[in-house]
């Protein structure tokens, strides 16, 4: 009877053992895709500022900045008036996780940050209105064994 009480006991502190050992390892994959996450954000927000200082220097009305793999900002006119002009800003970051998913794919996410900013006419100064974060999956590969 107390051999098996004992061996009840190692079960349950090995399965114990365990889970904690699991925990920990789904808390230090968390951190990292938390990580990377937060790095996008950081690079589409420098770009998205970026692009605001770009359009604070010019002198006519923006409009549609066509995307290339090279174009970091895509500004759009959305509304003027004789005062100012209401712009469309939106400014990209890219993530490549290093872990993939249960379908052994590895997923390119983009994030993009868009704002909304009032631009005076007079005097060029830009004043953010809102912003909002766009995700999006751009890429599925399949990864070769």
């Amino acid at each position: 009877m107390i051999i098996a009480w004992v061996l009840s006991l190692i079960a349950i502190i090995a399965t114990a053992i365990g889970h904690l050992e699991h925990s920990a390892a789904l808390q230090i994959r968390l951190l990292a895709m938390e990580q990377e996450a937060h790095a996008t954000f950081v690079t589409a927000e420098k770009n998205l500022h970026q692009c605001e200082v770009q359009l604070q220097s010019m002198t006519a009305s923006p409009v549609l900045v066509v995307r290339d793999a090279n174009a970091v900002c895509e500004i759009l006119l959305v509304d003027a008036n004789t005062a100012g002009e209401l712009i469309r800003i939106r400014a990209a970051g890219n993530a490549k996780p290093k872990y993939s998913t249960p379908l052994n794919r590895i997923q390119t996410k983009q994030i993009q940050l868009e704002s909304m900013v009032y631009r005076n006419k007079r005097d060029h100064t830009i004043e953010r209105l809102s912003w909002r974060v766009l995700w999006s999956i751009t890429q599925s590969e399949q990864k070769s064994h």
